[in-house]
C-alpha cells in the first residue's frame, strides 16, 4: 500500500484529504505545517509521495517542502495544491511538481498520484 504524506494546515481540509486518500488505498501520514513535514520525511524513509498545500504557516511553505524532497529524496514525487496561488506561477516555481488548484476532487488526485507511482515502478 503506497504511503503519502499530506501537508495541510487547515484541519478540516486535511481530514477530508486524509480520509479520501485512505478510502482510495493509501497509507497516510499527515503534517500541519512544513516544519513537521520535513521532520516526518527525515524520520520515515517509507513515504512514497508528498501532497502539500503551498501556503503553510511558519517559514517552510509547500515550495520549500518540494525543494527539500527533490534534494534529499529525489525519487519521491511531490504534488502541490493551493486555493491562493496562481497555477501558472506555482508550476514555474514547483518545476515538475504537478499542481492542483483548490477546490479539487481529492479522489481524482488520489487516482493521479497512484498512476504516477505506478509509472515510476514500471
Amino acid at each position: 500500500m503506497p504511503k503519502v504524506l499530506v501537508v495541510e494546515d487547515e484541519m478540516l481540509i486535511r481530514l477530508h484529504v486524509v480520509d479520501t486518500f485512505r478510502d482510495n488505498g493509501f497509507t497516510v501520514v499527515e503534517a500541519a505545517d512544513g516544519e513537521q513535514a520535513l521532520r516526518l520525511l527525515e524520520a520515515d524513509a517509507s513515504i512514497d509521495a508528498v501532497f502539500s498545500d503551498v501556503t503553510l504557516p511558519g517559514v517552510v511553505d509547500g515550495f520549500a517542502v518540494g525543494r527539500w524532497v527533490r534534494r534529499h529524496r529525489p525519487g519521491v514525487p511531490v504534488f502541490l495544491t493551493s486555493g491562493e496561488v496562481n497555477a501558472a506561477h506555482a508550476e514555474r516555481v514547483a518545476g515538475e511538481a504537478p499542481f492542483f488548484a483548490k477546490p479539487c476532487d481529492y479522489a481524482e488526485v488520489a487516482d493521479f498520484i497512484r498512476s504516477r507511482l505506478q509509472a515510476c515502478d514500471a
